[in-house]
């Protein structure tokens, strides 16, 4: 049977249940629904229906430090440089919002989107500092704060970006309503979007790897698998750097040395104020008396 058939017949059939109070009733009507496609000869609802119906049950357990990106790989800038470079970072990065910083990433001080800079660059101001241009205030909220609630706070404010902060009020991460709705989707890409390409090499008795590469990745590519945590959920985080910044909370300085519960040790070969770039991971049993310095 086609969406185009039975997608009329579940609108009706959502439409009755979300007029019922019970939130409980609701939620477990919504859940038979979901079962009753998967045992009936014909197709109540589409397998792209069904995803979209689980995913949003899901949400109900779901806090904003599932969604957010890491602090690790926030792309930022400083509020004291150009107009024109802050362009080249958008340009380079393909981001539309960038947060703006001041003596540190902990001080959050604005977020410029790329309408505020194409505004100054009409008008020649391409060494204008960025600190004189900024005129949207920055929405700052906890990790533990619901998605839902979150979505809906952002959508009524028409807020794009969040930025997710610990109770000592450091930067944790940020969110964007993207990152929110894909939740919800699955990934949203657009032209603009990058694929990157995380190298992950075997040197000197371990494995040297871009921070930005995904713990998938480092597991294909090496066998250590850093997605399951202690308790033995998988982890939210999706990224090397993002990893090594939950296991430190800090930006480690080039050289420092980490080592996780299951003995896997990482180095830190490159990185800026904002961000680590480089990590040597090396296995428990592997050789650690020759590691790479720069």
């Amino acid at each position: 049977m086609s969406d185009e058939n039975h997608s009329p017949k579940l609108f009706c059939r959502l439409r009755n249940i979300f007029h019922r109070h019970d939130k409980e009733d609701v939620r477990e009507t919504l859940e038979d629904l979901i079962e009753e496609a998967g045992t009936q000869g014909e197709e109540v609802i589409s397998e792209h229906e069904q995803l979209l119906l689980n995913n949003v049950l899901d949400l109900r357990d779901k806090k904003c430090c599932h969604a957010m990106v890491p602090r690790a790989d926030i792309i930022a800038f400083h509020k004291d440089g150009t107009i024109g470079d802050l362009a080249q970072l958008m340009l380079s990065k393909g981001h539309s919002r960038i947060p703006i910083y001041g003596d540190s990433l902990d001080d959050i001080v604005g977020i410029v989107h790329i309408i505020d800079l194409a505004k100054n660059l009409l008008k020649g101001n391409i060494n204008t500092p960025v600190k004189d241009i900024l005129c949207r205030d920055v929405h700052f909220i906890t990790p533990d704060m619901e998605i839902l609630d979150l979505l809906k706070d952002m959508q009524s404010n028409k807020i794009h970006m969040s930025i997710v902060i610990d109770e000592y009020g450091g930067v944790d991460g940020l969110v964007t309503i993207e990152d929110l709705l894909e939740e919800i989707v699955g990934n949203i890409e657009d032209e603009y979007d990058y694929e990157e390409q995380h190298s992950i090499k075997p040197q000197s008795g371990g494995y040297l790897a871009d921070a930005r590469a995904e713990l998938s990745e480092i597991k294909t590519a090496t066998g250590i698998d850093l997605q399951i945590e202690d308790d033995g959920e998988e982890t939210p985080i999706e990224t090397l750097g993002g990893y090594v910044f939950q296991l430190t909370q800090h930006i480690p300085a080039k050289g420092e040395v980490i080592t996780n519960n299951e003995g896997i040790i990482f180095k830190i070969i490159d990185v800026d104020p904002l961000r680590i770039k480089k990590i040597l991971l090396i296995k428990p049993s592997a050789d650690t008396a020759d590691t790479p310095n720069e």
